[in-house]
C-alpha cells in the first residue's frame, strides 16, 4: 500500500492554459497601481537663495555634519510655490518676496523629486532657528558641503538646466 505508483500523463494530454501569461501581465498591472496609490512619490522643494553680494544661503542638517540648501516636503493641500514660501519661513525665517524662478527638477531618491528655485528677492523676518544658518559665497562653500549640493546651486545661479545633479 506504500508504494503507489503514480503514472505521468503525457505532454499532450495536459490541458493547455494560454490566458495564464495575461493574467499576469493583469495582475502585474493592478499592482503597480496599487503600488503607486500606496507608497506614492514625494514631492520636494528646495532653494537656492541669493543675497545682494551674491553668495548663497545655506542651513547646516539636523545632525550638523554637512552643510545643504534648505528644502522640506511639499504638503498635500500646497502648491511648490507655497511649500517653498513655507519651508523658507520655517528653516531659515526668510519670506519670500515677488515671484520665485523654479528653475529645475531633480531626483532626490528614488520616490522623491524636488524642485529647486532660485530666490533673489526676499527679506529676513523672524529669528533663526535651531539649525544653524548662513551665506556663503558661490566658489567657496563650505568643504562638507556635497558635490551634487554644490553643482545645483551652480546650475540654478548660472540659469542653466540640470539633466543629472
Amino acid at each position: 500500500m506504500g508504494n503507489v505508483q503514480r503514472r505521468a500523463l503525457p505532454k499532450e494530454s495536459l490541458p493547455l492554459r494560454e490566458d495564464i501569461p495575461l493574467l499576469g501581465r493583469w495582475i502585474a498591472r493592478v499592482f503597480q497601481k496599487y503600488w503607486r496609490v500606496a507608497r506614492g512619490l514625494n514631492l520636494s522643494v528646495e532653494a537656492c537663495v541669493i543675497d545682494e553680494a551674491g553668495r548663497t544661503l545655506m542651513v547646516q542638517n539636523e545632525s550638523g555634519s554637512t552643510w545643504e540648501l534648505p528644502v522640506g516636503l511639499v504638503h498635500n493641500s500646497e502648491n511648490l510655490e507655497t511649500a517653498l514660501r513655507r519651508v523658507l519661513r520655517e528653516v531659515a525665517g526668510i519670506e519670500v518676496n515677488g515671484q520665485p524662478d523654479l528653475s529645475f527638477f531633480y531626483a532626490r531618491g528614488k520616490n522623491e523629486q524636488t524642485g529647486v528655485y532660485l530666490v533673489r528677492h526676499w527679506r529676513r523676518v523672524t529669528a533663526l532657528t535651531t539649525r544653524e544658518v548662513r551665506f556663503f559665497p558661490i566658489q567657496s562653500l563650505p568643504p562638507d558641503t556635497g558635490a551634487q549640493t554644490a553643482e545645483r546651486i551652480r546650475r540654478s545661479v548660472e540659469d542653466r538646466m540640470a539633466p543629472e545633479v
